[in-house]
C-alpha cells in the first residue's frame, strides 16, 4: 500500500513512519475521506505532537470498540481510525504484547467493518518490534524496508490467515503471533490459500508452537502442494505434533 487512499472496510494498517516523515497531508486526507464516505472519524493522537494518542492497550481497545457501537447507532457507514501509537511505554511495544494486541485489534476491526490504522514511529521500536507490528496487520504503509514476507490477520469463520512467505527471517515474529493466537482457543484454524510458501524454518516454528501449549491443536486449511510435502520430508506427520493439514 503506497497511500491510505484504498482503505476499505475491515482494513487494519501498520504505517511505519521514518525520521522526519511529514504525515499531516495522508492523515489530513484520510480524515477527509472518513467525511466523504460517511463514516464516523476517530482521530487519536495527531501529526503536530499535541496529543500522543492512546496510553494503554486497553484504552485503544475500549475506545474502538465503543466507537464502533456508537458509529452503528448513530447511522455511519463505519468507525474510521487514526491511532499515534507513540504514546505507548516502551514495555508496552516488546513484540509479544505487539502481537497480542494487534491481533485483538484486527479481529475487532473485521469482526465490525471498522478502518483502523494505527500509526508507529520506526525510531521508537526494536527492529524486533517492526518486524512484528508488520507481520500482524494485514496492511502496511511506509516508506522504509518492510519485514517480515508474511501477514497474519483475521478471516472469517473464526480463522486466521496468513499470507506471503514464512522464512527464517520472519521465523520468529510467526513463533511469537502463533503463540498469543494460542492461548486464545483449543484450535487455531490456519487459512493457508494466500500462504506462497513456508520454509523449514517456519515449519518448524509451526510444530513446536503446537506443541508448546496442552491441549492446544492447529489446523492449515488449503496448504499447497510443496507445504504438505515439506511437512512430511521434515517428519512432522506425528501423532506428538497436534498440527492436521486439511483441504
Amino acid at each position: 500500500m503506497t497511500t491510505l487512499d484504498p482503505v476499505d472496510l475491515g482494513d487494519h494498517v501498520c504505517w511505519m513512519v521514518e525520521p522526519g516523515e511529514d504525515t499531516s497531508g495522508p492523515a489530513r486526507s484520510f480524515v477527509a475521506d472518513g467525511e466523504l464516505f460517511g463514516d464516523m472519524v476517530l482521530v487519536l493522537g495527531d501529526t503536530e505532537g499535541a496529543h500522543r494518542g492512546p496510553v494503554s492497550w486497553e484504552s485503544l481497545l475500549s475506545e474502538v470498540s465503543r466507537g464502533t457501537e456508537r458509529a452503528d447507532r448513530e447511522g455511519f457507514r463505519a468507525l474510521r481510525v487514526l491511532a499515534d501509537m507513540s504514546g505507548l511505554a516502551a514495555a508496552e511495544v516488546r513484540p509479544e504484547i505487539l502481537a497480542r494486541h494487534e491481533l485483538r485489534l484486527d479481529a475487532l476491526a473485521a469482526d465490525r467493518g471498522a478502518i483502523l490504522v494505527c500509526v508507529y514511529a520506526r525510531a521508537a521500536l526494536t527492529s524486533e518490534a517492526v518486524d512484528q507490528a508488520a507481520g500482524v496487520h494485514p496492511h502496511h504503509l511506509g516508506r522504509g524496508p518492510v519485514a517480515p514476507a508474511f501477514r497474519l490477520f483475521s478471516s472469517p469463520r473464526d480463522r486466521w490467515s496468513v499470507s506471503g512467505v514464512v522464512d527464517s527471517e520472519g521465523a520468529e515474529s510467526f513463533r511469537t503471533a502463533l503463540g498469543e493466537l494460542l492461548t486464545l482457543a483449543p484450535v487455531l484454524h490456519l487459512e493457508c490459500g494466500e500462504l506462497e510458501f513456508m520454509d523449514s524454518a517456519g515449519l518448524t516454528v509451526l510444530a513446536r508452537a503446537a506443541r508448546g501449549l496442552p491441549n492446544r491443536r492447529i489446523e492449515l486449511h488449503h496448504a499447497n502442494a510443496t507445504l504438505r510435502r515439506s511437512w512430511s520430508l521434515l517428519g512432522f506427520e506425528s501423532p506428538e505434533i497436534p498440527v492436521e493439514l486439511k483441504q
